[in-house]
């Protein structure tokens, strides 16, 4: 009996042997593995036997199970067999949770995105695990790197002069052209009244987290906020407008070429926004000094200033309650204040803030 010889094995299979073969809280996969490479190098069973401290049949039978049922014949999991004990979780169990967790939802479950229940109840389904708790499993997960994401939408852009135009704003971006400024400009809005959801700090389970209230009507209107960010200076700047037409896109032209000398070249990047391509404004653009550098259709992220946008929404107006747009403009003005280096983080000081709010939880009562 000592010519039962395994059967030719595949890289895939090597591979899978090779790692069972280094398992050192699995001795017996390891001396399974052990006991196949053997077998496929040409050693005796007798010989195999010897080394790996079986008998010679059951050397012989080991290769026997591999040649009829492949890996998942020889393969052996405690926690298949006994229950109730402590579950150990190899690292290759861990990489197949990994992975299922990582592949398509809509393929494996027919949903749209996993859950960690529905991902546990999978993997026991499959038979990857017997049992896992859901704190287990997001801590395996979480040793992988994988965490939740947010999904993002892209479009692509259809400008068939897409790489022309973004070669030309790349090569403005990497240089300074001689006698030139560099400035990006868009609209920031429309700005309605009403309030707007965001982040703040509290204690764990605190029940005094800041509530807005929900609206149904507006009726204050919309304005636009025209800006410029200079890439020389990193300064943010703009306009107040109620309306985005070409008369207010021109003014606006004008009060951008009144910040710099005559004789320096304004070199705008900005899309191809309907207002922005009137023929007034060409014109008017071309005799003072003024070169258009186009956004490709869809490809807004080109434009430097939408990552300044950014940061504007985020600390000026989410998390907030204005009732006016004046209030609006009064705390864009004080973003940009600060960010521009014109005022410093505090507007109130901490002591200052300590008594007036001790002094309203606490009145003082007149006899």
């Amino acid at each position: 009996m000592s010519t039962v010889r395994v059967r030719t094995i595949s890289t895939t299979e090597r591979r899978r042997l090779r790692k069972l073969k280094r398992q050192r809280c699995n001795q017996v996969n390891a001396l399974h593995a052990r006991v196949i490479l053997f077998s496929s190098g040409r050693v005796g069973n007798s010989e195999i036997a010897r080394c790996v401290g079986y008998s010679e049949q059951w050397v012989r039978q080991i290769i026997h199970r591999f040649n009829e049922g492949g890996l998942g014949a020889i393969e052996w999991y405690p926690y298949w067999q006994v229950r109730n004990t402590p579950r150990k979780y190899f690292a290759e169990i861990v990489e197949q949770i990994a992975e299922v967790a990582l592949s398509s939802a809509k393929a494996l479950i027919g949903m749209t995105q996993w859950s960690l229940s529905k991902l546990r109840e999978y993997l026991v389904s499959q038979k990857i695990v017997p049992s896992i708790s859901l704190n287990w499993l997001r801590t395996l997960l979480l040793r992988y790197g994988i965490r939740w994401r947010r999904t993002k939408s892209w479009k692509a852009s259809t400008d068939p002069q897409f790489w022309q135009k973004y070669r030309r704003i790349q090569r403005l971006y990497k240089r300074r052209p001689e006698g030139g400024r560099r400035i990006c400009v868009d609209e920031f809005g429309p700005l309605n009244v009403l309030p707007r959801h965001g982040q703040c700090f509290a204690k764990k389970g605190s029940k005094h987290v800041e509530r807005h209230r929900a609206t149904y009507h507006r009726l204050n209107g919309v304005q636009h906020f025209l800006a410029a960010y200079d890439l020389e200076s990193g300064r943010l700047f703009g306009q107040f407008t109620t309306r985005k037409t070409a008369n207010e896109w021109l003014a606006f032209l004008k009060f951008l070429r009144r910040r710099y000398p005559s004789t320096e070249t304004l070199h705008v990047v900005l899309d191809n926004y309907g207002t922005h391509i009137a023929n007034d404004v060409l014109k008017w653009a071309k005799s003072h000094n003024i070169k258009f550098y186009w956004v490709p259709t869809n490809a807004s992220w080109l434009n430097r200033i939408e990552c300044q946008f950014t940061a504007l929404k985020k600390f000026a107006l989410d998390n907030s309650d204005y009732r006016t747009h004046e209030e609006i403009r009064e705390a864009i003005t004080s973003y940009l204040a600060w960010r521009n280096g014109s005022r410093a983080i505090a507007v109130e000081s901490w002591r200052s803030h300590i008594r007036k709010t001790r002094s309203h939880s606490n009145p003082v009562i007149a006899a």
